[in-house]
């Protein structure tokens, strides 16, 4: 039976049409509207012959293909902005809105970074002020094919020195921008935490050291989790700077007696000092500490570190400091040096001198193997081992075999420390205060088969304003190949429970 179409009043249906005439002719001029906007930005728009002033500052840049998207802010006059993100291949990224706050759809910038691996995309942006639109010079960025190891692991501290109260250690997925506490000490009784290593990337193998309160070292060792105390009768301290052999099997520890100070110096106002110092050795399956006999000397041996093949222990090495004498104790400059291990016999070979502070000029510290073997990365500064607060530290990079080094591109007129190589060898993440002067922030470089380091960039961050209202430090940044499977309670039971003496 067919159905019955209902009656509508002809007065009813007259009124339809009008309103589908009215809502046509509405969608009509917007669409006009459109076009003529768009006319006006993209035909008559003033050519610019300067990049637009954007922060943080993201500029002629390699980036890894799997990196979080670099929001911005644009930093021009303007009531409304357009920016156009492009590749040779991919769909274009369009963003057209009032704000001056660009963030980036993270499924769209990943599409369109893979489809361009290996070439370059291009950030196209404009302003519209006073009535005009303007377009800034194309910002270019060439995409590597090598991916950056999608976890970092940091330590966030307050920047001033003697407000420590709250600070934790965070692991952050590079991939996009989610953040998660590994420990807090608010949950801890405000103790510190610090000092947090890993065997070769290896988000499995892991150490934090906990002090002043509930003190003792983490370990998280292929799923299982214990905490110990490193100070043994014969050594004169817990162990202070760690390096876990690439085989899991060993850390190497520093010992010793280090000490902060407040100076006048107005280009390093902290600094941390080295009055005595030894390498020890603590085997992880045997919970036993072991000497270095070859380092049991009277010159002070510090941050260690190892090479790739887990056969060369690198550390730095500096004259003895007398006691009392405090010029000798902040000022000394440091070696680097080497000795070969044999780790399935435990046998050290002799101590070797790669690099001297006589011939550099410079005190060199915190030294990172290449994946490879063949580089060196380290930080060289005036004086000191501790350059997180040295105003002219910088990052130079040491090749193995012909021991020839330079200075990294990457540096910048303010202080560049810690930093860690990623799996494949190909990019770097380094504590650098380049922003401020004052903060120390993560930056990320591509490190190419010759040695030489791109343009670095901060980290990116959801919100780009995140540097500027941030008042604490990134401290020693990490990066994993994959996420660290412990949860925040979990750390925190542990810390109260009883350390494990070291034998």
């Amino acid at each position: 039976m067919a159905k019955r179409v209902p009656n509508i009043p002809m007065r009813v249906r007259y009124a339809n049409k009008l309103q589908i005439k009215k809502i046509n002719f509405l969608f009509l001029l917007l669409l006009g509207l459109l076009c003529v906007n768009c006319s006006k930005y993209d035909k008559d728009a003033k050519l610019s012959e300067q990049s637009a002033q954007i922060f943080p500052q993201y500029y002629e840049l390699t980036l890894p293909p799997n990196i979080a998207p670099l929001n911005f802010i644009i930093q021009e006059k303007g009531s409304k902005f357009r920016v156009e993100i492009s590749g040779t291949q991919g769909k274009k990224i369009v963003i057209h809105q009032n704000s001056s706050t660009v963030q980036i759809s993270i499924k769209a910038w990943h599409r369109l970074l893979k489809a361009n691996a290996g070439n370059t995309v291009s950030v196209d942006i404009w302003s519209y002020h006073n009535e005009v639109w303007t377009k800034f010079k194309t910002i270019s960025h060439h995409i590597a094919t090598e991916e950056i190891d999608p976890y970092m692991v940091y330590r966030l501290v307050n920047a001033v020195y003697l407000n420590w109260r709250d600070m934790g250690i965070y692991q952050r997925n590079l991939t996009n921008f989610e953040e998660t506490p590994l420990i807090k000490n608010k949950s801890i009784d405000h103790g510190c935490v610090n000092c947090h290593s890993f065997a070769q990337n290896d988000p499995s193998k892991m150490m934090i050291h906990f002090r002043i309160l509930n003190s003792g070292t983490a370990i998280w060792n292929d799923g299982v989790l214990k905490k110990v105390n490193t100070k043994t009768t014969h050594t004169p301290s817990a162990g202070i700077y760690p390096a876990w052999h690439p085989m899991g099997k060993y850390i190497a520890f520093s010992v010793g007696s280090i000490k902060p100070h407040l100076t006048t110096r107005t280009e390093k106002i902290v600094d941390v000092s080295d009055g005595f110092s030894d390498l020890v050795i603590y085997d992880v399956e045997k919970n036993e500490m072991q000497n270095i006999p070859q380092l049991s000397s009277e010159r002070r041996e510090n941050m260690p570190t190892w090479s790739p093949d887990g056969k060369t222990l690198y550390f730095i090495s500096a004259p003895e400091a007398e006691e009392g004498d405090l010029e000798a104790r902040m000022h000394s400059q440091y070696d680097l040096m080497r000795i070969t291990f044999d780790s399935e016999r435990n046998v050290w070979g002799e101590v070797e001198l790669v690099l001297s502070a006589a011939e550099t000029g410079k005190s060199i510290s915190m030294p990172r193997v290449s994946p490879n073997g063949k580089y060196l990365i380290c930080s060289m500064s005036d004086f000191g081992y501790f350059t997180i607060y040295h105003k002219g530290s910088d990052l130079h990079l040491l090749d193995l075999e012909t021991k020839e080094y330079h200075k990294l591109g990457l540096n910048s007129e303010n202080s560049e420390s810690h930093s860690c190589w990623s799996s494949n060898g190909h990019w770097l993440v380094f504590s650098s205060k380049s922003i401020d002067g004052v903060y120390t922030r993560p930056h990320l470089a591509y490190i190419d088969e010759k040695g030489m380091s791109g343009t670095p960039f901060v980290l990116p961050q959801k919100d780009p304003a995140h540097y500027n209202h941030l008042l604490s430090n990134y401290n020693r940044p990490e990066l994993i190949t994959g996420k660290v499977h412990l949860s925040e309670n979990e750390m925190r039971d542990m810390v109260y429970t009883k350390a494990e003496d070291v034998k």
